[in-house]
């Protein structure tokens, strides 16, 4: 059996495959687990190797036990969740062995954090500047409004209704789930990729270009820019409750009037993850290596203007602007263009099956699940 260095977890998708090309560039054997068995990261020949388990979200018991076996079997160095499984993974982290490194804090601290009412008020309350909150519908005068659950990603859970009646049909659909009723704020989504640990801080901006969904959400093109504003908010808000790890905070910002508003916080890695990696950011290797020594001492040089391009992504998100008919001439020229990126999020030309795995595991997922956005 191939040594193992690092197990990543939900490994399906570009974000586990950037990692895994960070980590294996530096020499670690990386293992990738899923619930699926072919992916873009099992597909790629950076793997070392891959085993599937239970869902997590589920299962929890029976993942856990799994991931619990594989560990025996591999003795990596470190377990690296790579999305929410990781609430699930520390909410077990005495089941593990205690000298396995799982880069991640506490369970609770993930959980408050990833509650987008709750990380709201948290920003508030440190001075943070947050779109205007309503507690009722009825408090709403202006249209679109935002509306969504308090736990999602992805844009899942997240909906623009641009009058009262549409509002009060999602309030019903949602009757029975916490969410957050909030103003639109104008301007384009910014993301700030973040590492803070102990006495080290680093962190990087990106604003969107093109998002898969209207209104915002996941990014499919991003460009790296020089906003020391957002950097100072993220820092702020993290600073406030001590985080040590990865995290990603997004956030709206408008360049004409500079102002900006905190959206949520991925205490997590993020899916634009591709876009500090290309820029000189290697974040996944740089939480390994802190995580591993507790110190990093390589200077990190962040290039302003580098893009990213997620292809699938793109394709999947020209389908859907064709589905509703919201589609504009020049987002529609960006779409299709390959030029001028840095880097790509799912095509490296020197592994080019991995594309192919990732193509396989969208289109089984919209057959199973006639859904775009698994």
């Amino acid at each position: 059996m191939t040594k193992c260095d690092v197990i990543l977890t939900y490994s399906w998708n570009r974000v586990g495959y950037n990692i895994l090309k960070s980590l294996s560039s530096k020499g670690l054997n990386v293992w990738t687990a899923d619930t699926s068995k072919v992916n873009i990261c099992s597909c790629s020949k950076y793997c070392a190797g891959h085993f599937t388990y239970p869902d997590p979200f589920k299962n929890e018991d029976e993942f856990i036990e799994c991931l619990c076996e594989w560990i025996k079997k591999l003795k990596p160095q470190m377990v690296l969740p790579t999305h929410d499984e990781s609430i699930i993974i520390m909410r077990h982290r005495a089941r593990f062995p205690q000298n396995l490194i799982i880069p991640y804090e506490e369970e609770y601290l993930l959980h408050k954090l990833s509650d987008k009412a709750e990380a709201t008020k948290l920003a508030q309350k440190i001075g943070v500047p947050i779109p205007r909150t309503y507690n009722h519908i009825d408090e709403v005068e202006t249209y679109p409004i935002v509306y969504k659950t308090v736990i999602g990603n992805s844009a899942k859970g997240v909906f623009f209704p641009k009058d009262k009646e549409s509002l009060r049909k999602l309030t019903e659909i949602y009757k029975h789930e916490k969410t957050l009723l909030q103003e639109w704020v104008g301007g384009t989504d910014y993301s700030v990729d973040c590492i803070r640990w102990n006495h080290f801080w680093k962190a990087s901006v990106y604003r969107a270009r093109i998002t898969k969904t209207n209104g915002g959400g996941t990014t499919t093109q991003r460009e790296i820019v020089h906003l020391p504003i957002l950097e100072h908010y993220a820092q702020k808000i993290l600073d406030s409750v001590n985080f040590k790890g990865v995290c990603g905070l997004d956030f709206r910002y408008d360049a004409e009037t500079q102002k900006a508003a905190f959206i949520e916080i991925n205490a997590r890695f993020t899916g634009g993850i591709a876009t500090p990696i290309a820029a000189g950011f290697d974040i996944p290797h740089i939480l390994y290596t802190l995580a591993l020594k507790g110190n990093y001492e390589k200077p990190v040089n962040i290039k302003i203007g580098t893009c990213t391009k997620w292809i699938l992504g793109d394709f999947i998100t020209l389908v859907g602007r064709a589905i509703t008919f919201q589609w504009h001439w020049r987002e529609l020229k960006q779409l299709f263009t390959l030029k001028d990126f840095d880097a790509f999020d799912d095509f490296d030309i020197h592994d080019k099956k991995a594309i192919l795995g990732e193509m396989y595991y969208y289109l089984d997922k919209l057959i199973r699940n006639r859904k775009l956005n698994p």
